[in-house]
């Protein structure tokens, strides 16, 4: 089973909690980002097509923790408004990497 990921990422005097799963039956990740509770953007990426080359789950597993790593990095860098701003609704998962 792919479990998901959870990180709390202080950027100023924002704390922005990022919230990181895979939805199987849409093999799609989905990577949701809060402050205070409240949900300000989510972005997905598909893994249709890892998921059809007979991945391993390990291999998606770390496809998704790439995509974790790729949102908390947008917001340490300063860049999570630009990064949620451009929605990419069937950007592969890969392109995280």
């Amino acid at each position: 089973m792919i479990f998901g990921f959870n990180t709390d990422v202080k950027y100023g005097d924002t704390v922005y909690h990022v919230q990181t799963e895979a939805h199987l039956s849409s093999h799609t990740f989905q990577s949701t980002v809060f402050v205070k509770g409240q949900c300000i953007g989510k972005k997905s990426g598909s893994y249709a097509e890892a998921a059809d080359a007979a991945q391993t789950e390990q291999q998606l597993h770390e496809l998704l923790k790439e995509q974790h790593r790729h949102v908390v990095e947008a917001i340490r860098d300063g860049l999570i408004d630009e990064l949620l701003q451009n929605p990419t609704p069937s950007q592969p998962a890969s392109d995280f990497l």
